[in-house]
């Protein structure tokens, strides 16, 4: 199955609404109509009983209908997902030696230093890394991989 949608649970929702509105509207009847004068004050309460009813049974059929909803998006999940096919467009040379040519700032350097510093050790060397906000420093004669994308610096393992 590969729709998104589910028309079980469309029907089911429609079934809903209008349960609602038929109870309103038989109720209002019943209320109103000098038919059911025999019934005295009783007749307000059998309008309201048939809108409490209807109000009741719409809102079971959108219950089941939503129900319906989740189990698809649940179906839906295990199906592969076949993205359409954007256009690729190559990189312009000045951005690609622009992106290329990028250096660590000073603020990011300075960050480092601190974070390290604070540890006691020594930074000989900051490098950038292929991810955003990943930096390759070279503490101690040794590589670490450091994020600063966070509220504080996170020393990931280093692989080559």
């Amino acid at each position: 199955m590969t729709s998104r949608e589910n028309k079980v649970a469309t029907v089911l929702f429609i079934v809903g609404v209008l349960s609602i509105a038929v109870g309103i509207i038989s109720g209002l009847y019943y209320w109103s109509q000098d038919d059911f004068a025999e019934l005295g004050i009783s007749r307000a309460r059998v309008g309201w009983g048939m809108v409490i009813n209807g109000a009741v049974v719409g809102i079971v059929f959108f219950g089941f209908a939503e129900i319906i909803k989740l189990l698809q998006g649940i179906f839906n999940q295990g199906e592969p997902h076949v993205p359409k096919a954007a256009p690729t467009v190559a990189e312009e040379p000045a951005l690609a030696a622009a992106n290329k040519a990028k250096e660590v700032s000073d603020s990011e350097k300075e960050q480092i230093e601190k974070f390290y510093e604070e540890q006691g050790r020594t930074v000989e060397k900051i490098e950038l890394a292929e991810k955003e906000d990943f930096f390759v420093v070279t503490v101690d004669g040794k590589k670490e991989l450091i994020e600063l994308g966070g509220f504080k610096p996170v020393i990931h393992p280093y692989e080559k």
